[in-house]
């Protein structure tokens, strides 16, 4: 298994946008089934996403090592000595995406990665893990 941190941060910002393109494109459709109003059925979707999307990451990561959108982009979430993703850790790292939201929507984890060895965002200095490369995951 090829495990580098080389060249992340695009195939980082990919498997996000996969991954809420999968949640939040499951969510709306389920949404307007029940939901009819546009503004409703948004805040429906947020909601679904909020409650549905944390134990995504962390049940995925903690699991498997990647989510979806990072197996599509080829990419695993390990510890910091190279081990396995626990669930603990994958908690941990869910939980600092709120954080790396503010103040302008992953601005402060953009910076994160691009001052800390190994492209880490605050969540993963948190957690002790780092998001490699993983040409298994494709």
């Amino acid at each position: 298994m090829s495990r580098t941190t080389n060249g992340l941060v695009l195939r980082r910002v990919l498997a996000f946008l996969a991954d809420a393109v999968v949640l939040l494109g499951a969510f709306f459709a389920v949404t307007g089934r029940f939901v009819r109003s546009r503004g409703r059925r948004l805040a429906a979707t947020a909601t679904l996403s909020a409650v549905v999307g944390f134990p995504y990451h962390v049940v995925l990561e903690g699991a498997f090592g990647r989510t979806v959108g990072k197996r599509a982009f080829g990419i695993a979430v390990v510890s910091a000595d190279g081990g396995d993703c626990t669930y603990a850790a994958a908690t941990i790292r869910t939980l600092f995406r709120f954080v790396d939201w503010l103040p302008a929507g992953y601005l402060l984890a953009f910076v994160a990665m691009a001052l800390t060895d190994g492209r880490r965002r605050l969540g993963d200095v948190a957690a002790g893990t780092l998001v490699v490369r993983d040409e298994e995951a494709v």
